[in-house]
């Protein structure tokens, strides 16, 4: 990112500042269990003219060291940091006019690491080709805003410059009351040289942002940009988005402009793929990403899960085949500063939700970070609230919630402000809004995310009491490394990740509450490594990791030389120094470090040599797990499997075993053996339209509108989908498949069949008997509908049985024994009979007495019925005798 703030110039003379470089010899005497008396690190200390702002590696075998300092001096190392010279005068070389000189930036050329750029505040820039021991002035005069070197060609570079107008203020002057003098307008120009710095062409004027092309599509030597359409009078630095952008393209250094992408803001070209944020809105200022894996053939609006305002975006990682992105949906409501990850397709363009309310900044950094040594893992933050689609944690976050929020308000008014340390180092929010902050992890590039596992025992060896339900470990991310120094890992240190946190429910801000972690098996599992807040780095491929403290002054460094298993501290110096950096070489393969900070105003770098300690190489690597080798074999693991197989296959490395005193030396080749496993649900993520909790395998669905329902379905009814699709670069062969899940057919989908047939029935014989009812009361029709009773019926005649039996059907009701008929049916239930009527305690007596006088009439009226049609029966032969 560029930075907008600048220093007074000074006179030549005046910014010659001392330089001390001299050895202090042993600070501390350490010996390790193997070593002998005589084994110590060795200390150097170098003073600057002011705080180390910047440091750059440069050349083949990263030995030769660039330092800028915050007044704009730079300093030259040819041995990794043991010597130092001052080389700000020798830019200009020995036979030029001497002029102040403030470096502004260091720019390295990713094509030749000799190469590098230095860029001057006061309109001169200089650049050399063989890693800083001679400089040439590069023919450029102007101020540079930024300067981009080809990745492949080391003399070609993009360099951009605001014009002499916007300095002025002003495109219009005055030399005097009559006469007015035009100048050129104020522009951002966009210029290109092939030589290095010696000619310039320009491109084109009204630039807002450029870059090279990638060389995955072989377009490395393309210019993408987004200018002003019209070019015309003076050009405005864009705080908003405007419909006056466009996206396009020149492969021919400006002559021919080719636009891809009208009301195009702003892109990203990365690993193949071309993001390109187009106006939606000038006036809700909303956006929508396009995205594109061809090169700029084609562009498609990226596919989001949620139909909400976008308003930013920041595109996380690209590295492993699919596209991360964070969403600024620039809501009003808390939560504040987060937006949701989705993870997309591999072509770029349908994205599932992956973690909503991811933390950011204002400027657009978000917690979210790769554990580079390792594929598919990265650790993120974000704030535990619940959903918007209320599909969270239920009443279990709410009490979280609840509890976290009262606790912070507890420790709100115990914070001081302390010394002006622990001013800059003091949170910048309030804890009741920090307290809902949580760190969680996945292992399978954001199919699952779980919340990471927090040590048993501290580094004192006591016990970490915390309830289970409440007790995590939460990390600090990138947006307060200001405070606290962030998660970090490096691509040589196999597994190992260090950070600063907490263990319990939420992340703490409060600087008694910080302390330093590590994990060695990439995020499983954690150990405290010290109390309090460090700074750290790796060494000899993760096998040496130094720390110190950069909370308070101190002047004390801790090491461990066997991956935090034992630490071992040193004094750098009598007097303590406040701390701003620990660093090594690129490649974290050295033994060598150099520790930074301030001492007053003051800069400090302490040059630190772990060689010295004189331990031997390590042996055994081909023959690792044996016990005569100094090295053992780790594969990864998310912890839920015996098969320790992560993104579909199970890899292996070579790493020192953890109590071998040795290292590992910086030609070191770590053998790495992969294999692809069975694929499992673990292997597969949420399709677009669902999504899973933190914590759980299951993806539900989010009724979120990107899932097309099918013209068939009925509101009553059920449609099949995917849930599932294999996580992008996982590899897994065979196992479980997903298979298609019912999902409910939305309330305001078209009727089924039956349904339209069952209202249609109702609604029919609605309208008949409404019309029957209007019919019955007019005095036209009254008569037809009119209810004469049985006197209708007095003609009907029925069939004789017997002699008694009614003649008519009026007849056949003329007894009646309505006050028996419940009682009387209960017979054939006479030993079980419901028990409806017993409220009174002569309830039996009269259920009896009304049983009898019915048994009385049936017998009466069984033989009048039967009289002479039914023969009498007979009793069976040799029955017994008796009556009926």
């Amino acid at each position: 990112s560029s930075s907008f703030f600048g220093l007074p110039s000074r006179g030549a003379g005046e910014a010659e500042m001392r330089l001390r470089s001299f050895c202090l010899g042993v600070a501390a005497l350490l010996c390790l269990p193997r070593c002998s008396g005589a084994k110590k690190v060795s200390v150097k200390e170098v003073v600057f003219d002011s705080a180390v702002s910047d440091i750059q590696w440069i050349g083949a075998d990263q030995k030769t060291v660039l330092v800028q300092t915050a007044k704009g001096r730079l300093y030259r190392s040819i041995d990794g940091g043991d010597k130092w010279n001052e080389i700000t005068d020798q830019l200009q070389g020995p036979d030029a006019v001497r002029v102040p000189i403030i470096v502004d930036s260091l720019s390295k050329s990713p094509a030749d690491q000799d190469t590098i750029m230095v860029t001057g505040k006061q309109r001169n820039h200089f650049v050399s080709s063989n890693g800083g021991a001679t400089w040439r002035r590069v023919r450029q005069k102007s101020k540079i805003h930024t300067f981009i070197f080809h990745k492949t060609r080391p003399k070609w570079a993009l360099l951009s410059t605001w014009t002499e107008a916007c300095e002025a203020g002003s495109s219009r002057t005055k030399k005097s009351d009559d006469e007015e003098v035009d100048t050129s307008p104020c522009t951002h120009e966009l210029y290109i040289t092939k030589d290095l710095g010696r000619t310039f062409t320009l491109v084109t004027s009204y630039v807002v942002q450029f870059s090279w092309g990638h060389s995955d599509k072989k377009q490395e030597d393309r210019i993408y940009l987004t200018h002003l359409r019209d070019k015309k009078g003076d050009q405005q630095k864009l705080y908003t988005w405007s419909e006056s952008v466009d996206f396009a393209y020149t492969d021919d250094g400006g002559r021919r402009l080719h636009r891809m992408v009208r009301h195009g803001n702003k892109f990203l070209v990365s690993h193949g793929f071309i993001f390109v944020a187009k106006l939606k809105d000038s006036k809700t200022q909303t956006v929508n990403l396009l995205t594109s894996n061809d090169g700029g053939v084609t562009f498609r609006n990226a596919k989001l899960p949620q139909e909400i305002e976008e308003k930013s975006y920041t595109v996380l990682d690209t590295s492993e085949g699919a596209v991360i992105l964070h969403v600024n949906h620039g809501s009003a409501e808390p939560p504040l500063h987060v937006g949701n990850v989705y993870i997309s397709d591999a072509e770029g363009v349908q994205f599932t939700l992956s973690l909503p309310n991811n933390v950011r900044s204002s400027s657009g950094d978000c917690e979210f970070d790769k554990v580079l040594s390792l594929e598919g893992i990265y650790i993120a933050n974000f704030r535990d609230v619940a959903r918007s689609d209320g599909d969270s944690s239920g009443e279990a976050v709410a009490t979280k919630k609840a509890e976290a929020n009262k606790e912070a308000e507890e420790l709100e008014g115990e914070a001081s402000a302390g010394t002006e340390v622990d001013k800059r180092r003091g949170p910048k929010a309030k804890s009741k809004d920090e307290s809902v902050i949580r760190t969680v992890i996945t292992f399978d590039k954001g199919g699952v995310w779980s919340y990471l596992k927090p040590p048993k025992v501290d580094s004192l060896g006591a016990k970490i009491d915390c309830p289970p339900d409440k007790c995590w470990l939460h990390l600090h991310g990138v947006t307060n490394f200001h405070n606290y120094a962030p998660f970090y890992s490096t691509e040589n240190a196999v597994g190992i990740v260090m950070s600063t946190g907490n263990v319990g429910p939420y992340l703490r801000f409060e600087p008694d509450q910080v302390n330093t972690y590590l994990s060695r098996d990439g995020g499983l599992t954690w150990v405290e490594a010290h109390k309090g807040a460090y700074i750290y780095e790796f060494g000899d491929h993760g096998g040496l990791v130094l720390m110190a403290n950069d909370i308070k002054k101190t002047k004390q460094v801790v090491f461990s030389w066997n991956e935090g298993q034992s630490w071992y501290d040193f004094e750098l110096s009598e007097i303590p120094l406040e701390v701003d950096n620990i660093v090594t070489e690129p490649n974290a393969t050295s033994t060598k470090f150099l520790l930074y900070g301030t001492r007053g105003d003051a800069g400090i770098m302490y040059h630190l040599d772990f060689e010295a300690l004189g331990q031997p190489l390590c042996k055994g690597v081909w023959a690792a797990d044996s016990v005569s080798s100094d090295y053992e074999t780790w594969s990864p693991s998310d912890g839920r499997g015996a098969d320790k197989c992560m993104l579909g296959r199970q890899v292996t490395y070579t790493r020192r075993k953890q109590t071998s005193e040795c290292f590992n030396g910086e030609k070191f080749e770590r053998p790495v053996n992969r294999k692809n496993c069975e694929c499992t649900e673990q292997n597969f993520e949420c399709e677009m339209g669902f999504t899973r909790k933190v914590g759980s395998m299951e993806c539900k669905f989010a009724d979120d509108g990107t899932i097309t329902i099918p013209q068939t379905c009925t509101s009553s009814d059920y449609f099949y989908a995917i849930a599932h699709r294999k996580v992008i670069g996982d590899t897994c062969e065979g196992g479980w498949q997903p298979r298609k899940v019912a999902v409910p057919c939305p309330a305001n989908a078209r009727l089924s069949r039956g349904a339209v047939s069952v209202l249609g029935t109702i609604f029919m014989v609605t309208a008949i008997m409404g019309g029957i009812t209007v019919l019955s009361r007019s005095e036209r029709f009254k008569g037809v509908f009119a209810n004469y009773g049985f006197d209708n019926f007095g003609s009907v005649q029925y069939t004789t049985i017997g002699g008694k039996t009614p003649e008519t059907a009026l007849d056949s009701c003329g007894t009646r024994f309505d006050t028996d008929f419940i009682d009387g049916d209960q017979d054939d239930f006479d030993n079980d009979a419901p028990q409806l009527m017993q409220y009174t305690e002569g309830g039996d007596r009269d259920r009896y007495r009304d049983r009898e006088r019915d048994r009385e009439f049936r017998e009466n009226r069984k033989a009048d019925a039967a009289a002479s049609q039914v023969p009498k029966l007979a009793k069976p032969p040799g029955g017994a005798g008796g009556d009926d």
